[in-house]
């Protein structure tokens, strides 16, 4: 009879999110991870499979547990001081960041979409879940006078998303909060 394992999933894919999130995938082998989660190698595969199930685990748990995006700046005041609470939030955030991150879903997207369907599927998933509440937002503006018809609501909220997905991408080589509240500034103008 083997001997029981002696760690807690939750607390090892938080730790598979770090090393992940530090080091990218491509970064990170199986002995950082091994060392980083303080299990053993065959533990490690029997219970997460390999480093890229594991992976997968770790942006499935960010996304769900992690993932951060304050939604109630944008939903708790009128549309354009909602997204601008919203996006300098992100800023503030991107520009304190002492380990240089940005957000993971991101990260992930920029090194393994392009040759990983499975990554690609959960970049798109997180992408649809921000369109959806982009475009609640800016209907609820349209109903109540805020923006006006001449705005298409579902392109609007597509504009918005990879905006917020750029802005993460330019945060990670440059943390000038100046720099990023003048691309948040122009973002924003397209609202009028």
């Amino acid at each position: 009879m083997g001997r029981p394992k002696e760690f807690e999933r939750d607390a090892v894919l938080d730790r598979a999110i770090e090393v992940f999130w530090d080091r990218g995938y491509d970064g990170t082998s199986m002995a950082d991870l091994v060392e980083a989660l303080g299990i053993g190698r065959q533990s490690l595969y029997d219970t997460f499979g390999d480093k890229r199930s594991l992976y997968l685990l770790a942006l499935d748990r960010y996304r769900s547990e992690r993932n951060t995006t304050p939604w109630h700046l944008l939903d708790e005041q009128p549309l354009r001081p909602g997204l601008r609470a919203l996006f300098t939030a992100i800023v503030d955030w991107m520009a304190d960041e002492p380990d240089g991150r940005s957000c993971m879903m991101v990260c992930a997207a920029a090194e393994r979409a392009p040759h990983d369907r499975e990554v690609e599927r959960r970049f798109c998933a997180n992408t649809e879940q921000m369109e959806r509440r982009f475009t609640a937002r800016l209907e609820r503006a349209r109903a109540d006078g805020e923006i006006g018809g001449q705005h298409d609501v579902t392109a609007l909220a597509r504009y918005l998303t990879n905006a917020l997905y750029g802005l993460n991408l330019t945060a990670k080589a440059r943390r000038d909060r100046a720099y990023l509240h003048q691309i948040v500034d122009v973002t924003l103008s397209i609202l009028g």
